[in-house]
């Protein structure tokens, strides 16, 4: 590749990791801080509305972005030559494929979980489960994001 293009590909895998973890981290503080029956600065207990329709758009952007990530990373990989299994770098790799994996397919979950409330309406419960479900999808980023970052500066 060239210089160009590894860059454009690099900046397209970190233009979409910070949409995937930017909106996980704002999903969670927003579903959070809005809550069912929590009081305000004034004491009123309103309700914060409905938030499965930001959720809805959330995933339909977490999806493209993870989609552009997994092709870009395929891209850096082919840049960085081809890796082995064996040695440090080669078992981080695998341990950071290994969690990419699991993160997707916990995604999947978390997304279902989401246009499903959306049709059948949120409720306490249900708001909480989201809030917690994009809390623990901000921290494995974090997670994939350092896995990611010993891969690249050793």
């Amino acid at each position: 590749m060239s210089a160009a293009t590894t860059l454009l590909v690099r900046l397209v895998h970190v233009v979409g990791m910070a949409l995937v973890f930017g909106g996980a981290a704002f999903a969670w503080a927003t579903l959070r801080a809005g809550g069912p029956g929590r009081a305000d600065a004034g004491g009123s207990t309103a309700s914060g509305g409905d938030q499965t329709p930001f959720a809805a758009l959330y995933e339909l952007v977490f999806w493209a972005a993870m989609g552009a990530m997994v092709v870009t990373g395929v891209g850096n990989l082919g840049a960085l030559g081809p890796p082995g299994p064996s040695g440090r770098w080669g078992s981080l790799l695998t341990a950071k494929l290994l969690a990419v994996t699991a993160f997707v397919l916990g995604s999947f979950v978390r997304t279902l979980v989401v246009f499903r409330l959306r049709r059948s309406g949120p409720t306490g419960s249900g708001r909480s489960l989201l809030a917690k479900s994009y809390g623990a999808t901000a921290a494995a980023l974090l997670v994939l994001v350092a896995l990611a970052e010993v891969l690249a500066h050793g």
